[in-house]
């Protein structure tokens, strides 16, 4: 094999291998499901594949991921840009609760496309929640996983339109890996009677016509939670 061949070989193989690693990989925001009135209540973000055990340094993410917003939505409806600090191998930061009711913390984030005909989006969502009060309402947003308090059960949404037969994968404190399907409503029951933490990931692919003026074919798309129960 000439050593032009081999090389461009070599390339797609590798670029092959960075899209895959994209795939497994997802942004998942850590905190404390709930929280009290004038707390200063804390945040990390991290980019890793928790079924491998690969959390990955902000150094070596994927394409331009780095470069995220995080939004935080209020009880009230009040959207804040929030500028969390980068660290060797997460993002961390806080936000001051002056509401009661329900947080959310918010990413969406369309990865820059390296190569190959699909992008990659990396949504993820924590929700807190400061005592009883107003929930957060809907909004647009492109693939969502979120839930009731203290709920196991979630609610699958793709562009504010309930999102039927879509796969939720879920990792245990036992490390076992679970799967389920979201009915009519867009709804899982996941099952949660262990303590510990949960990482639940839900996808999504969505093809475009042939003709797409972005040249894309598809974007695939997760949304994602980390539950911790006590």
């Amino acid at each position: 094999m000439k050593n032009s061949t081999f090389n461009t070989v070599c390339l797609t193989l590798l670029l092959s291998l960075f899209a895959i690693a994209a795939q497994a990989h997802a942004l998942w925001i850590h905190t404390s499901s709930n929280t009290e009135l004038g707390n200063t209540h804390e945040f990390k973000v991290y980019y890793a594949d928790y079924h491998e055990d690969a959390i990955e340094s902000v150094a070596d993410w994927y394409s331009d991921v780095e470069n995220f917003e995080l939004w935080l939505i209020s009880p009230s409806g009040i959207k804040t840009k929030l500028e969390p600090l980068a660290k060797e191998a997460h993002f961390e930061g806080s936000f001051k609760v002056e509401e009661k009711g329900e947080y959310q913390l918010q990413i969406s984030h369309t990865a820059k496309v390296l190569k190959g005909t699909t992008a990659y989006q990396f949504n993820a969502f924590a929700q807190v929640w400061a005592g009883k009060g107003k929930a957060v309402s809907k909004q647009a947003r492109d693939l969502s996983l979120t839930r009731k308090p203290n709920s196991s059960t979630f609610q699958v949404n793709y562009k504010n339109n309930v999102l039927p037969d879509a796969s939720i994968n879920v990792l245990g404190p036992d490390k076992e890996n679970q799967e389920f399907l979201t009915g009519k409503k867009g709804k899982a029951k996941l099952d949660m009677d262990s303590k510990g933490k949960y990482f639940v990931e839900v996808t999504y692919t969505d093809k475009f016509k042939a003709d797409d003026p972005s040249g894309l074919k598809a974007i695939w798309r997760c949304a994602t939670q980390v539950i911790e129960v006590d």
